[in-house]
């Protein structure tokens, strides 16, 4: 038999239960399949992306028949049942088993890629030059591993197809030198983390680090440099303020951005054939109020339904029972009863609500295999901004489009956990690999936006969060040392209001700051209800983000 390509391929065999092991590969580790193995996949397949990460050559041996995992498994449980980590183990093992891996059960040594590109028009090659040859006659191998730079010199003078671009049907050859400087002024650790050369990433950006520069550097570079095809990559943005900022920085080569409920409103309708109907707010209270047990007359001043609303978020968003949720809580009585029925009412009229584009999007990946592995085709490298604001039905939706390689590029920050009472968590970032094996890690070590004075202030109290990566933050080569950028003011419960005036007419002194240069900050809506009151009182002109239904 002949050589099995350049070393710096990686790849590996199929055999037979009992079958010869080909000459290249007789050092290589032996991998068995049986029955044993597929009743419990999880340790075959943590070994096999392993060596189909590293490009490590095994020898697959096969004691079943392969449709047995070839078909995509359906998962028929209740969404909420399942964790962010839940893992669909057909499509991760039929896909390492074969994309890297010459099929030698026939005794014949078979490129399956090269046969794939032959029926685009190519010529399969001797193998011990390449795998096919082109029109033009460039002989070229068609890598099955993770897509990634290879060293001409590597190739013994061949050229390189990735399988993505022929899974597209192109035979387009990827650059021959194509990890080229970004030349756009990238900080090291910006650039470090935009050249990430193969695989998910984990970059940890701090406020004021460029998180946003990472990003759409990242996909110019993706795009331009390594002229990845724009239908195997997609960022996804937290929400839509920050999509339209993505595309807006990224104009000039347009690459595929959606926000998260996109993504999961794209699903459904692939699933659907059409788009559903968005109910809104309003809406969603009427249909609850339908379903609610008894009508209780609502006590002065409460709202009964917004309970409600918030549970069934609770319940599809962090993945929870719907009874847990209703016993953590005094006022929903009923929640496990209307939860199924809320749902089939929105079914039965086409629709869905905010939360259930991601919780019926994560429903129709698991029940429909076929839909599944069509749609991870177009997702082959995803990359998620604000990663720490996922919750469990996010990443679960995450990494069921990004199987069966898990390429996701995670931006997000940690320290900055903001959505915990849907159970966005910091150890989605913490334990990145666990989710994402094999991960690079690229941490941003410069908040460019912050005064030397509120960096360190900022770096001492997030010292104090126990659950964190650990990191480096550092001032700006440009940062103000002056002191005096960061003032604490205490004040009694009931003076914060009075506070804001003080400190507000303090900036607004004659030759100081213009009112249009002060903003004022609160944690929630709410909390932003006294201070325009007393500034109005105070004769300080003011612009309110406030909408009426606060």
């Amino acid at each position: 038999m002949t050589a099995p390509g350049p070393a710096a391929l990686g790849r590996g065999v199929v055999i037979t239960a009992g079958g010869a092991i080909p000459a290249p590969w007789m050092a290589a580790p032996i991998l068995t399949i049986d029955t044993d193995a597929l009743t419990d996949p999880g340790p075959l397949v943590d070994r096999l992306h392993r060596a189909w990460a590293q490009r490590q050559p095994v020898v697959v041996e096969l004691a079943v028949d392969p449709i047995e995992f070839r078909r995509p498994e359906v998962i028929e449980q209740p969404v909420w049942s399942l964790s962010a980590g839940t893992e669909v183990p057909s499509d991760r093992l039929h896909f390492l088993v074969w994309n890297n891996c010459y099929d030698a059960r026939s005794g014949e040594l078979i490129w399956w890629w090269a046969r794939k590109a032959a029926r685009l028009g190519a010529q399969v090659a001797d193998s011990a030059v390449g795998d096919i040859v082109l029109a033009d006659g460039t002989v070229a191998w068609v890598d099955g591993g993770p897509r990634s730079p290879i060293p001409a010199d590597a190739l013994g003078g061949a050229r390189l197809i990735h399988h993505e671009t022929v899974e597209l049907g192109d035979l387009t050859l990827a650059p021959a030198d194509p990890v080229l400087p970004t030349g756009s002024g990238l900080a090291p650790d910006q650039e470090a983390a935009v050249t990430h050369l193969s695989g998910p990433a984990r970059v940890i950006a701090p406020a004021g680090s460029g998180k946003t520069r990472v990003l759409t550097e990242r996909l110019r570079h993706l795009l331009g440099d390594r002229r990845w095809e724009r239908d195997t990559v997609l960022a996804v943005a937290y929400n839509k303020e920050a999509q339209l900022e993505l595309e807006r920085r990224t104009s000039r080569f347009a690459p595929r951005a959606r926000t998260l409920n996109s993504l999961g409103l794209w699903v459904l309708s692939e699933y659907h054939g059409r788009q559903p109907a968005l109910f809104d707010e309003r809406e969603c209270r009427r249909l609850v109020d339908s379903l609610l047990p008894g009508r209780r007359r609502p006590r002065a001043n409460t709202d009964p339904i917004g309970p409600y609303l918030e549970a069934l978020s609770t319940v599809r968003l962090s993945l929870s029972s719907p009874a847990e949720v209703e016993a953590s809580r005094d006022d929903v009585d009923g929640l496990s009863d209307i939860f199924d029925r809320y749902r089939d009412h929105l079914a039965q009229r086409g629709a869905v609500d905010f939360d259930d584009q991601i919780y019926g999007a994560v429903e129709a990946l698991l029940v429909d295999g076929d839909l599944r592995r069509r749609l991870q085709q177009r997702c082959r490298h995803l990359l998620v901004d604000e990663f720490q604001d996922l919750t469990p039905a996010h990443v679960l939706l995450i990494r069921l489009l990004a199987m069966p390689g898990l390429d996701v590029f995670g931006v997000g920050d940690d320290d900055q956990v903001i959505y915990g009472h849907v159970a966005a968590d910091p150890a989605f970032l913490i334990d990145y690999d666990a989710l994402f094996p094999g991960a690079g890690h690229h941490p941003l070590t410069v908040n460019y936006r912050c005064p030397v004075e509120v960096v360190g202030a900022a770096r001492h109290l997030l010292s104090y969060n126990h659950r964190r990566v650990p990191k480096e933050i550092s001032s700006g080569p440009k940062a103000d040392p002056a002191t005096g950028a960061l003032r604490v003011v205490e004040h009694g419960s009931d003076e914060a209001a009075r506070s804001v005036v003080g400190v507000v007419d303090d900036w607004l002194e004659p030759g100081s700051v213009e009112p249009h240069q002060v903003a004022v900050l609160a944690r929630v809506n709410s909390l932003l209800l006294a201070p325009p009151v007393a500034l109005v009182e105070a004769g300080v002109p003011l612009r309110s983000v406030l909408s009426p239904d606060v």
